[in-house]
């Protein structure tokens, strides 16, 4: 496809998707003065910005070019393969294993039992493991995190990148951790679905998941925000929608959604805060671990690099500051503690990561202007003639 054609199907995506947006709300105010000009320069700012992402993502075998998304779903994961595990466990093992003999090899072989035979009464593994490496072991505790303890009891990891030992921990923590999901997750950079991000106010069937990103109000000035992040070249959208099989609810009822950055090869991934339809953040944390596990699976498998990351809390890492970017006037979540926005650097990029910036200047919707805040430029500030109630900025 070349990037006029792709330029085409763009600007198509953002007519349908304010099409769709507009469709149950009396709010269309905002929609009703978009203009060709605000159209074509979005669909073509986003695709020649976004291009860098969009040639990694199209190596996957999930990706759908009409919708500018990958799509992850059932046929895309899977519950643990324990005999894999298995398999994997004795391989890194193996050194100490096979060079061990008697109640040493028993023990070993014990120990692995925690992690190939869910259901079983662990109490023998558990006393094993305690024997091979002390403190290992502790209830709750994430099951790579323990294997990973015992084979630093045991001599047996090795850091060093591309190792074997890398190649298949990240392989025993992948399996061990993966988990079968029952609905689709859209991984999108497609400049429609950011416009739609937080669905429209006044929605006759119900608000559901609106907030100061909302693109039909214009009671707070974050929302240009929307374009501000689809015109930038590294910014990602993930989210989930009320019924995948109506296409429409895509644009107007998603029912949680997720800003990423990453830049590719570099190894850094900031994913901000989780909005659903209770207003995200709270009692969130469950989801967005699980998106971050598939968006860092998926990335990983595409740069072909072991899925080894470690994650923590963006406020108050020693790594990294990661900037809105100048003219940016949405409203930059990560920045906040409340809101548990997290980074990731992946185990090869540990020591060359960069930093880099999120969002840039939005767009007028009636003449395609860059503009700092709002939905439109001084310039056509007049067509800005109504202001209806909304949500507090979140």
């Amino acid at each position: 496809m070349t990037q006029k054609e792709k330029i085409e199907m763009t600007t198509e995506n953002i007519r349908k998707a304010v099409d769709d947006y507009k469709r149950h709300t009396y709010m269309t105010g905002v929609m009703d003065n978009m203009t060709d000009a605000f159209v074509d320069r979005l669909a073509e700012d986003s695709v020649r910005e976004k291009e860098w992402l969009r040639s990694l993502f199209r190596k996957s075998p999930v990706w759908d070019e009409r919708l500018d998304a990958l799509i992850i779903n059932g046929t895309r994961t899977h519950n643990p393969d324990y005999g894999r595990v298995e398999r994997l466990a004795n391989s890194i093992l193996a050194p100490v294993r096979l060079g061990t003999a008697g109640v040493q090899k028993e023990k070993i072989d014990s120990a692995i039992r925690l992690f190939t035979h869910p259901g079983e009464d662990h109490a023998r593994s558990i006393a094993d493991m305690e024997s091979l490496a002390p403190g290992a072991y502790a209830p709750g505790k994430k099951p790579s995190r323990i294997f990973r303890a015992l084979c630093d009891a045991l001599h047996v990891s090795n850091d060093d990148a591309g190792s074997c030992f890398q190649r298949y921990y990240a392989q025993f923590a992948d399996e061990i951790a993966a988990r079968k999901i029952d609905f689709k997750l859209y991984v999108s950079l497609n400049p429609a679905h950011f416009l739609t991000m937080s669905n429209p106010k006044g929605d006759e069937r119900g608000e559901m998941m609106t907030s100061c990103h909302s693109f039909n109000s214009t009671e707070y000035g974050y929302n240009s925000g929307c374009t501000g992040y689809a015109r930038d070249n590294c910014t990602f959208i993930a989210f989930t929608a009320a019924d995948p099989a109506n296409p429409e609810t895509l644009n107007n009822r998603k029912t949680t959604r997720q800003i990423f950055a990453y830049q590719p090869g570099n190894g850094l991934l900031l994913q901000s805060r989780l909005y659903n339809t209770s207003g995200g953040t709270y009692g969130a944390q469950e989801d967005s671990q699980l998106y971050r596990d598939l968006v860092q699976r998926e990335i990983s498998a595409l740069e072909e690099a072991p899925n080894l990351w470690k994650t923590q809390d963006y406020i108050g890492n020693p790594y990294c500051k990661i900037q809105p970017g100048l003219g940016f006037g949405g409203y930059a979540d990560w920045l906040h503690e409340t809101f548990g926005a997290k980074i990731s650097i992946r185990n090869d990029h540990a020591e060359d990561f960069r930093a880099f910036i999120v969002g840039t200047y939005g767009l007028c919707v009636h003449c395609g202007a860059e503009i700092r805040e709002r939905l439109y430029c001084r310039d056509c500030v007049d067509f800005d003639d109504y202001n209806e109630e909304g949500e507090d900025a979140a």
